[in-house]
């Protein structure tokens, strides 16, 4: 497996199960364009009672995932969690990346970064 350099760690508190049946083809889709992406490595999803559902994905590099966070289906996932319809109530979204070679390839621990200023992080504007 390719090894990554960049990390993302995110997490949305859902309004409801009814919010779950409507994100369900939004999801599916934005994992399909994101298994298609240059740099995907992985990803893995959590739970966490009673509605939160998180995603850790792991790139080969912050650019690669960078792009995925900009790539259409992603954004428009984004757009409907915070739409001011309550689809969602909170959330967060922090990327990680390993520090050292250009490739992001180096053997130390993972640092935060701050996101790039054009990239929304509209979950953390739930209260």
């Amino acid at each position: 497996m390719e090894r990554a350099g960049a990390v993302f760690v995110g997490a949305t508190r859902y309004a409801s199960p009814l919010a779950w049946a409507r994100l369900t083809p939004r999801w599916r889709a934005m994992v399909r364009q994101m298994r298609r992406m240059p740099g995907y490595v992985h990803h893995q999803v959590y739970y966490d009672p009673p509605f939160t559902l998180g995603t850790i994905g792991w790139f080969a590099t912050r650019e690669d995932l960078m792009r995925f966070a900009r790539s259409g289906v992603h954004r428009e996932l984004m757009q409907w969690v915070t739409d001011g319809t309550e689809n969602a109530t909170g959330g967060y979204i922090r990327v990680y990346e390993l520090p050292g070679a250009p490739d992001g390839r180096a053997d130390s621990a993972l640092t935060a970064t701050a996101p790039a200023p054009d990239v929304e992080t509209g979950a953390d504007a739930h209260p």
